[in-house]
């Protein structure tokens, strides 16, 4: 009798994470002994996921796992949950996926796993798997995943990630610029990211920096770092204090967490979205209000507040609106036109004192003052992040 198997989109409800991570270390303990490869050692050819039916599903989980997820029902389950994502993996070596992030103006998007961590294989089961971030990995990012022990991630491991046998710098997730080389922002260590956080991160990501050789970046502002001694230099005392230092794991012998170079670029000036290249000629936002736009933003209504539509995926969505003292996040049809922001931003500001103010709204380095008439989807506002810069003198 055939055998069939049910496409899980989820865990089971009898199983909390704790019990998943337990069954998991079993399994890999089993596999060892049996010297084959485990569930986390799930072979990213995309051959393996091509197809429809039930049977030759499983067949291919199964050649993938090298017949790991034959073991049980549960280990079959759970090869399934804690599948790589394939779907939005690419395959490309470093070099390779570096020139097409250039050519294309993708960011490199990377993920580095350690398989005896169960942290980073909830990344698979919860994140990736995420339509929203699946869908915005897609558009804007080459995605690299690799094993840390996996020979193709050398190059990244060598130069970005020289920590990577500290296991509280997993999980770990970094944005690199392709033209560059540089390491852009990371997620490092425990907590695992949730899903909606994670999405809001990344529009918030592609508003504040952009790959057109016309647009500044920021620029990260790093504190100066203290020089030590040569150890010619140092005293007989200064040595016995550095080697004490060394032996506690105080010091240069122990791997710092990874710092999000991001974190060093904000300040106040921030919220006002990406500087434009000094020959671009572009108008300041404190020039704005010569802009032939300012009529076009008097012209918006500002007695229509907005009342939320009701949750619903297929036709709504949730946009983050960040501010000089903050942030709020609002739900939209995704058919309302972009104007109808304004008008509730012009209706119901969310700073008391910038009521009246002049602003402008920035997504993804554009002014959405040019996009009144479209739909919020069609702006690509979906699940977005919108930069509100007050136009004051």
């Amino acid at each position: 009798m055939a055998r069939t198997t049910e496409t899980l989109v989820g865990p089971e409800p009898d199983f909390d994470d704790d019990m998943h991570a337990s069954i998991l270390g079993q399994l890999r303990a089993r596999q060892r002994g049996a010297n084959r490869p485990g569930i986390f050692n799930q072979r990213d050819s995309a051959s393996i996921w091509t197809g429809d039916d039930d049977a030759s599903h499983r067949e291919r989980l199964a050649a993938a796992t090298g017949g790991a997820s034959e073991v049980s029902s549960k280990s079959n389950m759970l090869a399934e949950m804690y599948r790589p994502p394939f779907d939005i993996m690419s395959k490309l070596p470093w070099d390779t996926a570096r020139q097409e992030g250039r050519d294309n103006e993708r960011w490199l998007l990377v993920n580095i796993q350690d398989p005896s961590i169960f942290d980073c294989q909830v990344l698979n089961r919860d994140l990736w798997k995420d339509p929203g971030v699946k869908d915005t990995v897609k558009e804007h990012f080459i995605f690299l995943q690799f094993g840390k022990d996996d020979p193709r991630a050398a190059p990244y491991l060598q130069y970005y990630f020289q920590a990577s046998d500290v296991s509280d710098n997993y999980p770990h997730i970094a944005i690199v610029d392709p033209r560059t080389g540089e390491q852009m922002k990371v997620w490092s260590g425990p907590p695992v990211i949730k899903a909606a956080d994670f999405l809001m991160q990344l529009h918030e990501f592609l508003d504040r920096y952009s790959l057109k050789h016309n647009v500044r970046n920021p620029v990260a502002k790093r504190k100066p770092e203290k020089k030590e001694k040569s150890i010619d230099a140092m005293t007989e005392e200064e040595m016995m204090e550095m080697a004490m230092r060394n032996s506690l794991g105080d010091g240069a012998g122990q791997a710092q967490k990874m710092e999000d170079p991001d974190d060093l670029t904000r300040s106040t000036e921030d919220v006002k979205g990406k500087g434009k290249a000094a020959d671009t000629g572009d108008v300041s936002m404190g020039e704005a209000h010569a802009d032939p736009q300012a009529s076009v933003f008097q012209s918006i209504p500002a007695d229509q507040p907005h009342t939320e539509p009701p949750p619903d995926p297929a036709t709504t969505t949730r946009i983050q609106f960040r501010h000089p003292s903050g942030r709020v996040i609002r739900r939209f049809a995704l058919s309302d036109p972009v104007q109808r922001i304004y008008e509730w931003l012009k209706a119901d500001p969310p700073l008391a004192d910038k009521a009246g103010v002049e602003f402008e709204l920035n997504a993804m380095g554009r002014n959405l003052i040019d996009s009144l008439d479209i739909s919020v989807e069609e702006a690509g506002l979906k699940n977005g992040t919108v930069m509100i810069g007050y136009l004051e003198d």
